[in-house]
């Protein structure tokens, strides 16, 4: 199995796909069993993967585990709706509407908030430099 795909590094190798994957096109990944699709941005259609969406969970640690079956690349959210007043729905940049499941709102939200605070730690860091 490859090595974790960390924020420093810009591809992810897929097993039967020939050239790795710029992890930014990534829009989300959708999980069938012991299969995943991966969307990317400006693609029609998704890249069928082997692997289950819990070896990409670990191997994109940026993701946010939307629902059971949804990995969502935190770039890529275009606009954040509250339904019914407890759940919440991403609209993705490629026009792809995610349910975000009720038990995971709370937890989705702290790591939006820790990715929001590191991206402003960086930022801070690269005006001192």
């Amino acid at each position: 199995m490859n090595k974790p795909a960390h924020q420093t590094d810009q591809t992810i190798k897929i097993p039967g796909v020939v050239k790795p994957i710029p992890i930014g096109l990534i829009t989300h990944c959708k999980g069938y069993g012991n299969y995943t699709l991966i969307y990317r941005l400006g693609e029609k259609y998704p890249i069928v993967s082997s692997w289950t969406l819990k070896l990409f969970e670990k191997q994109l640690p940026s993701f946010l585990r939307a629902n059971k079956s949804t990995l969502i690349n935190h770039r890529h959210i275009m606009s954040i709706e509250r339904l019914d007043g407890r759940s919440l729905e991403f609209m993705l940049a490629n026009e792809a509407p995610v349910m975000v499941a009720r038990r995971r709102v709370q937890g989705i939200r702290a790591k939006l908030a820790q990715l929001q605070n590191q991206k402003e730690s960086a930022a801070s860091f690269a005006r001192l430099a």
